[in-house]
Order: structure tokens, then sequence, then C-alpha cells
């Protein structure tokens, strides 16, 4: 059990990095859009350097900024209603958390086939984007790995609600 959490830290931490290094791409995108736009103002468009596709580069890094967080943080994931849960006791509360980690690993991996099969389908068809016209099929083929980072991810933290009774509880932690 102690190597299927470490392998879970592990996915947890890759996919932390590859989140925050999607949001800085996202950010620095857009503070370079944006300041290139301004000086083309100043300048009365004499200053004629634009970030092409910007509008497409942030909302690809969106994309997998929101699916590495998904996998990071599946076991934070559950909002838990107060009204519902505070009577009941933690050996319930432990197994409905379970099987919801079950039923993440479950979208994970329909996540992961379904675009694993637009990755093929791109190559296939020859699928690009709409401004840089650049192949899909690697889009779409990080989007089916960092999915498969979350069902895998899910799957180990339902092996080990079910095996030890412990999960994050956010109403224990004020979360």
């Amino acid at each position: 059990m102690a190597f299927l959490v470490k392998i879970s830290i592990l996915i947890s931490r890759l996919c932390q990095f590859i989140g925050g290094i999607s949001l800085i791409i996202i950010v620095l995108t857009t503070m370079l859009d944006v300041t290139a736009r301004y000086i083309f103002k100043l300048t009365g468009g004499e200053f004629g350097f634009t970030v092409k596709g910007s509008v497409e580069i942030v909302s690809y890094f969106m994309l997998f900024a929101l699916l590495a967080a998904f996998g990071a943080f599946v076991e934070r994931s559950q909002i838990i209603v107060d009204v519902f849960t505070q009577k009941m006791p933690q050996a319930i509360k432990g197994y409905m958390m379970g099987v919801f980690m079950m039923g993440f690993f479950v979208i994970g991996i329909v996540f992961a086939w379904g675009l694993y099969e637009s990755a093929v389908d791109a190559i296939e068809y020859g699928k690009v984007t709409q401004d840089l016209r650049l192949s899909m099929m690697p889009i779409y083929a990080f989007s089916a790995f960092l999915s498969l980072l979350l069902a895998i991810r899910s799957l180990i933290e339902s092996i080990n609600i079910f095996k030890t009774g412990e999960f994050f509880d956010a109403e224990e932690t004020g979360a």
C-alpha cells in the first residue's frame, strides 16, 4: 500500500508541476499580448508586433491546467454539504468518498479514451488549430495523458480509502 501512496504523491506532484507551468504560460502570453497591443496603440500602428494565436495558446494551456488540477487534487475534490454528512459516521463517509473516487476513475478513463480517439482522428484527418495551424494531435494526446493520470490517481486513492478508511475530510480540516 505504501508503494501505491508514493505513486499517488508522485502523480500529484507531476500534475501540480504541469498545472503550474501551464498557468505561467497563460499569464506570460496574456501579459505579452496586452503589452504588445498597448505599444501598438501608443505608436499609432508603427510598432506592429502582436502575439499570433494568443487566444488559442491561453485556451489550450487552460485545458492542461484544469486537467492537471483535477489529477493533482482529486482527493480534495468533493464539496461536502454539512447538513447531509455531519451526523454520519466516519466509516460511511469514507465508503461514500471511496465510491466517489471510483466514479472519478471511470470519468478519467472515459476522458482519456475519448481524447485518445480524438488524437488518432487528428492524425488521420489532419486536424489543426484555427489560428496557429498546429496539429491537434499533441494537444489531444497530452490531454488524454493528463486524464489517464486522473484515472490512475483516483483508483489509487479509492483503494487507499477502502483499505484504510482514511480520507481527506474538509469538515475536519475547516477547508
